[in-house]
């Protein structure tokens, strides 16, 4: 009875580490929605009143300058005083920080990309030229992220319609990932940080003294 109990928590939590995170966005003419589900559940964002966000922000720096004054004593505890350890902490937080942020990357992808993009003016010459900085934005901001990002493209459409006083733009596409890939970020960036930091007090140590 207690490896069944046990076989059935380890997979409900397999479950929950590995089932994906499927970001919804949606972009039409200025106006965006995204939606967010994982599972069974589902939230749409949406735009905040700005007296709402004020009330928020308001609130919230009352609470953050009390949580501020305990955060620095804590840094202070863990930055080293000297220059020459603070400049290889900062280093070291970069370099974690950095192999961490690749590792998000590699297991993060965009599917079903459909863009579609009518640019278009009144002036033939500043159409053209509004299409051909538009193509040049669009195709080079993809090949970027199809470096770093599995990128599967649905659709791709950039039309030229002179005489016509807007243009128009539509995109979608959705994000996919998985928590067990924030998870194992995190694990890489502890470890990468500790065993730096502990070459680095090595190299310390054997460096003479002035």
């Amino acid at each position: 009875m207690v490896r069944i109990i046990f076989v059935a928590i380890l997979l409900i939590i397999l479950l929950l580490i590995f089932s994906p995170f499927r970001i919804f966005v949606d972009y039409q003419n200025e106006k965006i929605n995204i939606v967010i589900k994982y599972l069974f559940f589902q939230k749409k964002l949406q735009k905040r009143n700005k007296k709402n966000l004020k009330n928020q922000k308001n609130k919230e720096c009352k609470n953050s300058e009390e949580d501020q004054i305990q955060n620095k004593s804590k840094i202070k505890k863990i930055i080293p005083k000297d220059t020459k350890g603070k400049i290889e902490f900062v280093l070291n937080l970069l370099n974690s920080g950095g192999k961490a942020v690749k590792h998000i990357t590699k297991h993060i992808s965009i599917k079903k990309l459909y863009l579609d993009f009518i640019i278009s003016d009144l002036d033939a010459y500043e159409c053209a030229l509004k299409f051909g900085k538009a193509n040049i934005v669009v195709y080079n901001t993809l090949s970027y992220l199809s470096c770093f990002i599995r990128l599967k493209k649905k659709s791709i459409n950039i039309k030229c319609i002179y005489n016509q006083p807007e243009c128009s733009y539509n995109l979608n596409f959705i994000i996919k990932f998985t928590p067990a890939t924030g998870i194992s970020a995190l694990v890489v960036f502890i470890f990468t940080f500790l065993v730096n930091n502990k070459n680095i007090k090595k190299q310390n140590q054997y460096e003479p003294q002035s």
